[in-house]
């Protein structure tokens, strides 16, 4: 009888969290005129069927030129820097399985953008990006709260607030650096929010 009544309650609690997450109200379901659905994947990113905007990360000194560093890397994994810009990218070992030449490219202006080549590489181990927020608006004192930050994956340079997948970053206050796990390349770009926010 005891065991007849758990299993009755438990198949109550079912039931109402499953008409509680479906219901309108809930935060992370989209409202009725939404533009976009995002699905969340496995590694805490949101992936949009279309672009959809978000506002760029500024750099407190804008960046005159890009600036592009490239390295051989191979199954050992290695380490690419572009200290000008407060980037430090970290390719674990047994990320890639034949040694590539690696590119990492700042790209000019005040976004905290990047480019990364070759386009399209995946990795069975994701690389490891820390950007220094020292020298942008989220640097201790900014206009920007560094946890509200996210990383947007751009397929477009010249649409570089055009993201099609927003990954979470975590932020290391106390030394004023976010970090990123990144699984593919193509360009990159640190976001204070999506433009629809309000």
């Amino acid at each position: 009888m005891r065991a007849r009544s758990l299993r009755t309650l438990f198949a109550a609690v079912a039931v109402f969290a499953a008409a509680a997450c479906s219901g309108s109200d809930n935060p992370a379901s989209p409202s009725a005129g939404a533009r976009q659905v995002p699905t969340e994947s496995a590694n805490h990113s949101l992936l949009f069927a279309s672009p959809i905007n978000v506002k760029p990360l500024q750099r407190t000194t804008a960046l005159a030129t890009s600036i592009t560093v490239s390295k051989n890397i191979g199954i050992l994994g290695g380490t690419i820097a572009i200290p000008q810009a407060g980037l430090t990218v970290v390719v674990p070992p047994l990320a890639i399985a034949s040694t590539k030449l690696i590119s990492v490219t700042a790209l000019a202006g005040s976004n905290v953008s990047y480019e990364f080549a070759p386009h399209g590489i995946n990795f069975t181990v994701p690389l490891v990006a820390t950007q220094s927020l020292r020298n942008t608006q989220a640097a201790a004192g900014g206009l920007i709260n560094p946890l509200s930050l996210s990383l947007g994956y751009f397929p477009d340079s010249t649409k570089q607030n055009a993201v099609t997948e927003l990954l979470t970053l975590g932020v290391d206050v106390l030394n004023q650096t976010s970090i990123a796990t990144i699984w593919h390349f193509s360009g990159y770009i640190w976001s204070t929010g999506r433009c629809d926010d309000q």
